[in-house]
């Protein structure tokens, strides 16, 4: 699938090495070279110096019996070696080129996460067995695979508790508080309640995407905005009720957005543009509380893949994104058994 290609900078990394560590022994004792300037000398981050010297560092003695800290090489070699036998046996991605190919090309150029690639390796002809937090960790230890980053695959968020306290909107009226969505919507037991937002792009640019995420089986409509306006939005909205006609009012039953001005115009988005009447039912999350919309947010994730950050949307191609729009709907979850939104929707 060939849809956008953006090329980044990335800086290689590699573990230090014993004569490295040496180095840093006499630049830091002797030369007391600052973490920065040995950080430059090494081509390294500041970062991993510091950590590095925190690691070998030990106690000296003098002849008076005053202390000193002094950085040792040697401690610091035991240390990373002993750690490194922490790690297991040596991982099974080392030894099969074929494998680390494969893998790189289904992150780089299909953009799929490392549990779907394991999931579907004997589908694609591997015998080997490699779950995705092996492929992960070999990722994160940045010597393995040259064409994918740590940075480059999607990571889980942690949830936040459920017990913090709700802000309320001023802005939102009492009856459209997500606390009134029904009860059907927010237990995910039928289908027809969406999540939606927008996805921005570069900065001084007005196009935007407006998403919408099924919350039972996570089905995605993106559409290409001029612009963030509650009545652009409304009118995505039209061109949804005219392209379902009679069905629109039993697949859009409610939808909830957070508390961004260009959703504030609920009346608008709701009026129906084909009766008398309301069209759905809008409804918004507390303040500061994505979470509330984590089905958007993540199907929202999915697509900044394709479309990074501090790109000009108004520049992508309407089949660019219907493409997007496929493939994310085509895609295999964890959540679904590795069944896609698709299927299950042709099951219900």
């Amino acid at each position: 699938m060939c849809l956008l290609n953006y090329n980044r900078k990335e800086k290689k990394y590699k573990h230090l090495t014993y004569a490295e560590r040496t180095m840093i022994e006499t630049w830091y004792n002797k030369d007391h070279k600052t973490k920065k300037e040995i950080a430059e000398l090494l081509h390294k981050s500041e970062r991993t110096i510091r950590r590095e010297i925190k690691r070998g560092i030990v106690i000296i003695r003098g002849y008076e019996w005053e202390e000193k800290e002094e950085y040792s090489a040697m401690v610091a070699q035991e240390k990373y070696d002993y750690n490194k036998t922490g790690k297991g046996p040596e991982m099974k991605l080392d030894k099969d080129i074929k494998l680390v190919e494969h893998i790189e090309k289904e992150i780089v150029e299909e953009h799929k996460s490392p549990e779907v690639i394991s999931k579907e390796l004997r589908n694609n002809g591997f015998e080997i067995e490699v779950c995705g937090k092996t492929i992960r960790n070999a990722i994160k230890e940045g010597n393995l695979f040259t064409k994918v980053k740590a940075g480059k695959i999607i990571y889980k968020k942690e949830k936040k508790s459920k017990n913090d306290e709700k802000r309320v909107s001023k802005q939102v009226p009492a009856e459209k508080s997500i606390d009134h969505r029904p009860k059907e919507a927010n237990e995910r037991k039928e289908y027809g309640h969406w999540e939606g937002d927008l996805v921005v792009g570069k900065q001084g640019t007005k196009t935007v995407l407006f998403t919408l995420t099924e919350r039972v089986t996570r089905q995605e409509i993106i559409m290409k905005l001029p612009n963030k306006k509650t009545d652009t939005i409304a009118k995505a909205i039209d061109k949804l009720e005219r392209k379902y006609k009679g069905k629109f009012y039993k697949i859009f039953k409610t939808i909830t957005f957070d508390n961004g001005v260009e959703f504030m115009g609920y009346k608008a988005i709701e009026k129906s543009c084909r009766k008398k009447g309301n069209r759905t039912e809008i409804y918004y999350a507390h303040p500061y509380c994505s979470g509330e919309r984590g089905t958007n947010e993540n199907n929202n994730r999915m697509i900044r893949r394709w479309i990074p950050k501090g790109t000009d949307i108004g520049k992508i191609k309407e089949s660019s994104i219907k493409e997007i729009e496929d493939w994310m709907n085509d895609y295999p979850r964890a959540m679904f058994d590795y069944k896609s939104s698709n299927m299950i929707l042709s099951s219900i």
